[in-house]
C-alpha cells in the first residue's frame, strides 16, 4: 500500500484505536460493575419485600389468634370484625409471601407457613368460632387454647426462621452492592487516567505531525486568496497532509475556472442586454432575430445558429441564421417539412430544450442539410408566445464534443426575450390593424348615410317641392289638380320623414335609446325566423355598455340566421361585481371564428375600447357559444 496509509495514516489509526480501546474497556467494564450494583439492588429490594409480606403475615395471624381469643372470652361480635377482615386477608397475603421468597429453601419455608397458617383456619380459628356461637362451654377450656397457642407459636417461629434467612441474604447483597461500587468506581478512576494519558500524548504527535505543515501550506493559501490562481504547492506531504496540498492546488484550479465561467456570465449578461435594448426600443423583428442568432451562436461555442418559425404541425420556415466563420451557412427563408431527426421535430414531440446526438443516416431536408454542412450535433429550445409554441432556436457544432450542460439555459434566456418582441410585434401589428378597420368603418358608416339620405329622404324631398311649385302655379288655374298635387306632396313629405327616421334607427335604434338594451333585443329578436329565448336584465346601463352589447347580439343573431343553420337561439345578459356579461348561444352547425368573416371583428374593437373581452367558442357540430364581458363604471366614473 502506499506511503499514506504506511506512515501518518497508520499512526493514526494505531493512536485513534489504542484510545478507542482503553476508553471503551473502561467503559464496558464500568457498565458491568453498574449493571451488577443494580442487580445487587435489585435482589435487596426483593429480600426487603420478602421480610415486609412476612411481618404482614405474622400480624394477620395475631389479628386471628387476638379476635378468637376475645370473642371466646366476652361472646361479643365485635372481637370478630378484625378476625373476618385477618380471615380474608391472609391467602392473598401468603401467596405474596410465597411469590417473593427467593431460593428452594426460602420457597420451601413460605409454602410450609402458608399450609400452616391455612391449618389453622381451617381446623382450629373457624371452627373455634362456631363452637362458641353454639354455646359450646368446652370452647373456653384449657385444652383447646394450649392447642392454638401451639399453632400461633409454630407459625412464628416458622416466620421468625424465614426472616431470618432472608435478612441474612439481605446483608450478604448489600455487601456485594457495595464492593460493586468500589470496583466501579475504582475501574472508572484508572480508565479515566489512562484516557487522559494517551489523549496528550496523540496531541502532542498531532501538532508535531499535522498543524507545522498546516501552517506552511496556509502561505498558498494567502496567494490564492490574493487572487493569484497560478499558485501551486509542491504535493510532498506525507498522508492527509499531501492530501491537503493537492486539495489546495484542485481549489486553486477550481478558482480559475470559476473566473473563466464569471467571465463567461458576464459575456452571457451582455448578450442579453443588447438584445433587450433592441427589444425595448422596438426594433423591427427581423433585426432582433438575426441579433439573437448570433448572439446564441457566440455563447454557446457553435459553428451554426438558425432560429425557425412553425407554420404548421408538420413545417418550419427558416427566418434568421449565423455562422462562425465564411463556410456556408444554414438557408433562411426556406420551408422545411419535419421529417427525420431535428431540433424542431423534438419539441413538437415533446415541448421543451431537445438535443440530436447525430444526423448519421437520417432522412428528411434539415438532416440532408445538416450533414451537407459537416453538423455533427444540435441543440436547441422552444420560443413560447403568449402560451402557444411558437418556433426554435437551435445551435449547431460541426466537431465531435457535445455541448456544455448549460447551454439549454443560455439559450432558454433568449427564448423570453423573442418571445416579448413577437409579441410586442404583434400588438403593433393589431393596434394599427385596429385603428384601420375604425377608420374604414367611419368612411363605411358615412358612405352609407350619404347614399341612404341621397336614395331615401332626399328624393322624396325634391319630389315634394317640385309637386308644392306645380300646385302653386296650378292655383289660377281654375282646371288644375290642385288638391291632388298637394295630396302627393304630403306622401313625399311623410316618405321621407319614414326614411330619416329608419335611417336613424340604423345609427342608434331609438327602442334601444329609450327602453334600454333589454328592449332592444327584443326588437331584433322579433325580426329573427327563428325562436331566440332572451334573458335580460330590465336594469339600465352606460350607453356605450347598452349599444356595444346590442350591436355584439345584433350581428350575432344575424351570423346565426345566415350561417349556422340553428334551430334555435337563446341571449342572457347578466350584471355582477361591476361587470356585464352577455352570452349567446346556438344550437348550429358551429365551426365559426372571430376573423372567418363572421362581422364581429370589427366590433371586437369597440369592445377592446371599452376594456371589455370578446370571446367565441364554436366547436365543429356542436353549435357556438359567444361570451362577451364589458366593465361598468363605479359611481366615481358614471359621475364624471
Amino acid at each position: 500500500m502506499r506511503r499514506l496509509f504506511s506512515q501518518l495514516g497508520f499512526r493514526l489509526a494505531a493512536a485513534s484505536g489504542v484510545l478507542a480501546i482503553v476508553i471503551g474497556a473502561t467503559f464496558g467494564l464500568l457498565l458491568v460493575a453498574i449493571d451488577e450494583v443494580r442487580k445487587t439492588s435489585r435482589l435487596a429490594d426483593h429480600s426487603r419485600l420478602a421480610l415486609t409480606a412476612a411481618d404482614e403475615v405474622g400480624e394477620l395471624v395475631l389479628e386471628l389468634e387476638t379476635g378468637s381469643r376475645g370473642f371466646v372470652i366476652t361472646k361479643q361480635e365485635r372481637f370478630l370484625g378484625p378476625w373476618r377482615l385477618a380471615l380474608a386477608r391472609l391467602p392473598a397475603q401468603t401467596q405474596t409471601l410465597e411469590r417473593l421468597a427467593g431460593g428452594p429453601e426460602q420457597t420451601t419455608r413460605a409454602r410450609r407457613i402458608a399450609d400452616e397458617a391455612t391449618s389453622y383456619i381451617r381446623d382450629y380459628s373457624i371452627p373455634l368460632v362456631g363452637t362458641v356461637r353454639r354455646g359450646d362451654p368446652g370452647a373456653s377450656s384449657v385444652a383447646v387454647t394450649a392447642s392454638g397457642s401451639r399453632r400461633v407459636d409454630a407459625i412464628r417461629a416458622r416466620l421468625d426462621g424465614f426472616a431470618a434467612a432472608e435478612r441474612a441474604r439481605l446483608d450478604g447483597r448489600q455487601d456485594q452492592s457495595d464492593s460493586d461500587v468500589q470496583r466501579a468506581i475504582a475501574l472508572g478512576i484508572v480508565g479515566l487516567v489512562g484516557s487522559f494519558a494517551l489523549i496528550a500524548a496523540f496531541a502532542a504527535y498531532l501538532l508535531r505531525s499535522v498543524a507545522r505543515p498546516v501552517r506552511r501550506t496556509a502561505t498558498m493559501a494567502g496567494r490564492v486568496a490574493e487572487g493569484d490562481f497560478s499558485a501551486r504547492l509542491p504535493e510532498k506531504g506525507v498522508g492527509e497532509i499531501g492530501d491537503l496540498e493537492r486539495s489546495f492546488n484542485v481549489m486553486a484550479g477550481s478558482l480559475g475556472r470559476s473566473r473563466d465561467d464569471l467571465d463567461r456570465l458576464l459575456l452571457e449578461q451582455g448578450a442579453l442586454r443588447r438584445v433587450a435594448t433592441l427589444v425595448a426600443e422596438g426594433a423591427e423583428p427581423a433585426r432582433i432575430f438575426e441579433t439573437v442568432t448570433r448572439e446564441v451562436g457566440l455563447l454557446s461555442g457553435a459553428d451554426l445558429a438558425r432560429m425557425e418559425r412553425y407554420e404548421s404541425d408538420t413545417a418550419v420556415t427558416a427566418i434568421a441564421a449565423w455562422s462562425r466563420d465564411q463556410a456556408p451557412e444554414l438557408a433562411t427563408g426556406r420551408r422545411f417539412e419535419l421529417l427525420g431527426p431535428s431540433v424542431a421535430a423534438g419539441v413538437l414531440e415533446q415541448p421543451g430544450p431537445v438535443r440530436v446526438d447525430s444526423f448519421v443516416g437520417a432522412g428528411g431536408s434539415i438532416a440532408e442539410e445538416a450533414r451537407a454542412l459537416g453538423i455533427r450535433s444540435s441543440v436547441g429550445c422552444p420560443v413560447i408566445v403568449e402560451g402557444r409554441l411558437w418556433g426554435v432556436i437551435a445551435a449547431s457544432s460541426k466537431r465531435g464534443r457535445a455541448f456544455p450542460p448549460e447551454t439549454e439555459s443560455q439559450i432558454g434566456e433568449f427564448t423570453d426575450l423573442v418571445a416579448t418582441a413577437i409579441a410586442n410585434a404583434d400588438s403593433r401589428e393589431e393596434l394599427i390593424a385596429s385603428r384601420a378597420r375604425i377608420v374604414a368603418a367611419a368612411d363605411d358608416a358615412r358612405r352609407r348615410i350619404r347614399r341612404d339620405l341621397h336614395d331615401g329622404g332626399q328624393q322624396r324631398l325634391v319630389h315634394a317641392l317640385i309637386t308644392l311649385k306645380l300646385a302653386r302655379r296650378s292655383l289660377g288655374d281654375s282646371g288644375a289638380k290642385t288638391e291632388e298635387l298637394i295630396d302627393e306632396a304630403l306622401e313625399h313629405t311623410e316618405g321621407a320623414v319614414a326614411a330619416l327616421r329608419e335611417l336613424s334607427h340604423g345609427i342608434l335604434p331609438g327602442v334601444l335609446t329609450r327602453g334600454g338594451l333589454r328592449a332592444g333585443v327584443g326588437a331584433v329578436v322579433a325580426r329573427m325566423p327563428l325562436p331566440v329565448d332572451v334573458d335580460i336584465d330590465e336594469e339600465r346601463f352606460p350607453p356605450s355598455v347598452e349599444a356595444t352589447a346590442y350591436f355584439v347580439v345584433s350581428e350575432a343573431l344575424t351570423n346565426v340566421v345566415k350561417h349556422s343553420g340553428a334551430e334555435r337561439a337563446e341571449v342572457v345578459a347578466r350584471a355582477s361585481e361591476g361587470v356585464l356579461r352577455v352570452e349567446i348561444r346556438d344550437d348550429g352547425v358551429g365551426g365559426a371564428a372571430l376573423g372567418g368573416g363572421t362581422g364581429l371583428v370589427g366590433l371586437r374593437d369597440r369592445v377592446d375600447a371599452l376594456a371589455g373581452t370578446l370571446a367565441i367558442e364554436s366547436p365543429a357540430g356542436d353549435g357556438t357559444r359567444i361570451v362577451l364581458t364589458l366593465p361598468l363604471p363605479g359611481p366615481s366614473d358614471a359621475a364624471r
